[in-house]
């Protein structure tokens, strides 16, 4: 609890003197391949927003929760839409799950990145004992420690010069 109140709160608290802080999508978008029971029943898309915000902290990345999936047109901001999500098996014949997520990256309203990654599982050790949503938890979970370690990789742009 302790952690997860900290990382919160280094996520939240802007970097004074450090630069703007990265907003992420306050929940990642659907894609027409996700089916309407993952949408509502799963929660994929907090979890993947989540998950993107606690892989970012700590990997040293000043990183906030947007107020709204609308790219900002100053700053930098990633958004984030879940495109597939396929549930096939169960815990008696296996699980057979796969998450794919899609991330471009703004800067100052210009899209400056794209990246479509995927994951995907078989459950795991005791797999049969999860459900469904869970196992899609766990795709969506280890995606947000991907796209962290993308966004990692992008180097910010430079700012505009001002106008004179």
């Amino acid at each position: 609890m302790k952690t997860t109140c900290l990382a919160l709160l280094i996520a939240l608290v802007p970097c004074a003197g450090f630069g703007q802080a990265l907003l992420v999508s306050p929940a990642a978008g659907y894609g027409s391949a996700v089916a309407d029971k993952i949408k509502g029943e799963c929660k994929l898309s907090e979890t993947q927003s989540e998950s993107v915000l606690k892989h970012l902290s700590a990997a040293g990345i000043s990183a906030q929760a947007a107020a709204s999936d609308a790219v900002p047109a100053k700053g930098r901001f990633l958004q984030l839409r879940i495109e597939s999500a396929m549930s096939a098996g169960n815990g008696f014949t296996g699980h057979r799950k796969q998450v794919t997520t899609s991330a471009h990256l703004f800067e100052n309203g210009k899209e400056t990145a794209q990246t479509t990654l995927s994951r995907d599982s078989t459950g795991g050790a005791f797999g049969g004992y999860k459900g469904s949503c869970n196992v899609l938890r766990r795709c969506a979970i280890t995606l947000g420690k991907d796209i962290a370690g993308w966004v990692k990789t992008q180097p910010a742009q430079s700012p505009a010069a001002p106008a004179r």
